[in-house]
C-alpha cells in the first residue's frame, strides 16, 4: 500500500512536470488534479504546499541544482529528473512546515526517479541531493532537521 506522502508526491511530480512541459497554468493543473485523486485534506495540503512552493522558489532551487550539477543545465535536463529535484529541495531547504527528515527527503526522491525517470536517474538525483545536503545543511541542521513522516 501506497503511503499518503508518496502518493502526495506522485501527484505533485505529475503536476510540476505538466507546468514545466507544456505553460499550463499551475492552478488550472493542480485542480484537475484534486478532482481526480482521492487525497485526504491533509494530502490536499501537502500537496499545495509543495507544488505552489516548488513554483514560488523555483528559480532558486533551480540555481541550487545548477550549481550542485554545472554539466547538466536545468534547461537541458530531462523534465522528470528536474520535477523531483524540485521537489526535493523544496522538502529539503524551504519547507519548515512538515520537518521531513532529509534522509526521508532523499530516499522518496530516490525512488521516485527508479520508478519514473531513466536508468540513470536515480544515481543522478541521488548525486545531486547529496551535493546540496553537503553545501546547504552541514550537520543536516535546518528546518527539517527532527522526527517526522516520509
Amino acid at each position: 500500500m501506497v503511503s499518503l506522502r508518496h502518493q502526495v508526491r506522485i501527484a505533485a511530480l505529475q503536476i510540476l512536470f505538466e507546468v514545466d512541459a507544456t505553460d499550463h497554468p499551475l492552478d488550472v493543473v493542480y485542480e484537475r488534479c484534486i478532482a481526480e485523486e482521492e487525497l485526504t485534506e491533509e494530502g490536499e495540503r501537502f500537496l499545495s504546499q509543495i507544488i505552489f512552493g516548488c513554483w514560488e522558489h523555483r528559480s532558486h532551487i533551480d540555481g541550487i541544482i545548477e550549481d550542485a550539477a554545472p554539466n547538466w543545465p536545468v534547461t537541458q535536463m530531462p523534465g522528470i529528473d528536474k520535477a523531483i529535484l524540485r521537489i526535493a529541495l523544496f522538502e529539503l531547504l524551504f519547507d519548515d512546515v512538515q520537518r521531513t527528515p532529509v534522509k526521508a527527503v532523499i530516499n522518496e526522491a530516490v525512488e521516485l526517479a527508479k520508478h519514473f525517470g531513466s536508468d540513470n536517474s536515480s544515481r543522478f538525483v541521488n548525486g545531486v541531493l547529496g551535493t546540496v545536503v553537503s553545501r546547504y545543511r552541514p550537520g543536516n541542521e535546518g528546518p527539517l532537521a527532527g522526527n517526522g513522516d516520509a
